[in-house]
């Protein structure tokens, strides 16, 4: 019969694992922007109960989450994205019809982008809850998510607990990039 630890044990335990829930949580808020809770889809619940699930996926390590920021790069480094005039820049097949104008300017860098470093790059896929506005792809390599701006605790969390083996960034602004990578 397998020993029981003593209250006091669980209880501390307890205690720790809900301080590393409640410190991602909190860092989930400062760095993502979401939508206004009445244009969030969730059929039920809130931001804080879908913030707290996308930790306790972190805290249980099945997602690996990243705050990449110019401000903590090299004096160098200017830009997220490949910007070079060498490069032309891809002919949009259509206009992009969703966003503020940063929105569809950021979206059509990013995939320029990944476009001129040969990825396969798709608008809009769909993923499990909603799409994303960028799909970007090639061989051998996880696929790769973006949304740009704002998106919904409910929406990401449910793709992080749902999909396969991926990347998905959140570009929330010029000067920061969150990266939510799957743990297999």
């Amino acid at each position: 019969m397998p020993k029981l630890s003593s209250p006091q044990k669980i209880w501390q335990n307890w205690d720790f694992v809900e301080k590393k829930i409640e410190k991602e949580a909190k860092w989930l808020y400062e760095n993502i922007s979401t939508f206004l809770q009445e244009e969030n889809n969730a059929p039920r619940g809130c931001n804080d109960c879908f913030s707290r699930k996308i930790a306790i996926l972190i805290v249980a390590g099945k997602i690996k989450a990243k705050d990449i920021s110019k401000s903590r790069a090299s004096s160098t480094f200017k830009d997220f994205w490949l910007n070079n005039n060498k490069a032309n820049e891809v002919e949009n097949k259509t206009k992009i019809f969703h966003g503020s104008d940063w929105h569809q300017e950021k979206m059509k860098t990013i995939e320029n982008h990944f476009l001129n470093l040969s990825f396969e790059v798709e608008r809009e896929p769909v993923m499990h809850q909603g799409r994303a506005d960028l799909g970007v792809y090639q061989k051998e390599c996880p696929n790769l998510y973006i949304e740009v701006g704002t998106t919904s605790f409910y929406k990401l969390w449910l793709n992080l607990a749902t999909k396969g083996n991926f990347i998905y960034l959140i570009v929330p602004n010029d000067d920061k990039i969150i990266e939510f990578r799957k743990i297999s």
